[in-house]
Parts: C-alpha cells; sequence; structure tokens
C-alpha cells in the first residue's frame, strides 16, 4: 500500500494564494492591454467616448467578477478543453457586459459586445500569464500601478 508523506500534500494556502495572483496578473494585463489601446481613442471624464465605466472599474470590478464565475463553472464540469473554456469565458462576458448596462445605463448591445471581448482577452491573458509564472508580480502589482502613475 502507498503511503502519502505530508510533505507531497500540496498547501491550501499556497494554491490559492497562487491563484490569487494569477488571476490578478490577468486582471493586469488585460488592463494594460485595454488602456494601449484605449489611448487612440478620444476620452471623455477618464473613460473612453461612449463607454459607461473607466477601464480599470471594467477590468477589476466586471472583468475579474466574471472571469472567477466562468472558472467556478468550469471547476464544476471538470473539463479541459479549450473550446469549452472559451464559450464559457465568452458566457461570462456576456453576463458582464450585461451588468455593466444595467448599473451604469449603457446600451446593453455595445456593452454585451464589449463585455465578450474583455473576457476573451482576460482568457489569452490567462493563457500567457500559465506559461510565464515569473512575471505574474510583474503584471499583478507593478505594470499597472507604473501606467496609473505615469498617466
Amino acid at each position: 500500500m502507498n503511503k502519502t508523506h505530508f510533505d507531497e500534500i500540496p498547501s491550501v494556502r499556497l494554491t490559492a494564494g497562487m491563484y490569487a495572483l494569477s488571476k490578478l496578473a490577468c486582471a493586469g494585463l488585460t488592463f494594460l492591454l485595454l488602456s494601449l489601446f484605449v489611448l487612440w481613442v478620444p476620452e471623455i471624464e477618464g473613460k473612453p467616448q461612449g463607454w459607461p465605466v473607466t477601464i480599470p472599474y471594467a477590468v477589476y470590478v466586471y472583468g475579474l467578477t466574471a472571469s472567477l464565475a466562468a472558472d467556478v463553472l468550469l471547476r464544476l464540469l471538470s473539463h479541459k478543453s479549450p473550446v469549452l473554456s472559451l464559450i464559457l469565458y465568452g458566457l461570462s462576458g456576456l453576463g458582464a457586459g450585461l451588468w455593466v448596462a444595467a448599473e451604469e445605463g449603457g446600451v446593453w448591445l455595445q456593452c454585451a459586445v464589449a463585455g465578450v471581448l474583455l473576457l476573451l482577452i482576460f482568457y489569452a491573458t490567462e493563457l500567457i500569464t500559465d506559461r510565464a509564472p515569473l512575471l505574474l508580480p510583474v503584471f499583478a502589482l507593478f505594470a499597472p500601478l507604473l501606467y496609473l502613475l505615469l498617466m
């Protein structure tokens, strides 16, 4: 009979901490990508023209929450299919966009499309950060703070 040693069991705190750091890194990289994209869009009061919320608010409040919901659904379904992940992230983005439209008073179709695109970018950044775990603290903390200081 195989005995499992205490040293072989992964720490729950370490696993949860790495998951949280990974999510914050995805949010930070998504924030940077969207901020660089929006540099060419005219702004009104810190918001891109036509958007009901600012970019950090959209990413860290609505996008991060929808991403967590998509991860819960993926965990419940226990499938590792990338197609299913894309579908669930897209549906979560749709929900986040409709949530923004309901809360902030935006055009529902425009918010829904922006939410889907935001969560698909979030999923792409998740794939990127999984391949470079040493960059997690950079994207989670330093890059968004540096960008906010420069702007």
